[in-house]
């Protein structure tokens, strides 16, 4: 198999993994790439596009938790939590697809 080949199958499974082994798969890669710069490039975008769905709910999760202890207002604190939700599902639909489509632009480049 041509090198350019197999770098376009790992640099683009590092973008899918998202669907079978999201923060791992591109983590795996990007420590074992070594000095390859094209696909360490991909692995690190991949990991991080990955890994800040998971640092902002568990940001949402401590800010909520934090919220509700301060203030000790059951509703107020709900409605923060949701609108932190609804922010955060946003924004990790938006990660979903951008790995989605980075993954078919490197297996079309």
């Amino acid at each position: 198999m041509e090198n350019s080949t197999r770098n376009k199958i790992i640099n683009g499974l590092s973008y899918l993994s998202i669907l079978f082994l999201p923060v791992i798969f591109p983590l795996i890669v990007w420590i074992v790439a070594g000095k390859q710069a094209d696909i360490r490039h991909h692995a690190v975008r991949a990991f991080w596009t990955q890994l800040i769905p998971v640092i902002l709910g568990i940001g949402q999760l401590v800010i909520g938790a934090m919220y509700g202890f301060i203030t000790n207002d059951l509703q107020s604190t709900s409605w923060l939590f949701i609108g932190m939700l609804a922010i955060v599902v946003l924004i990790s639909v938006i990660l979903f697809l951008y790995n989605i489509v980075k993954a078919i632009q490197v297996f079309i480049a």
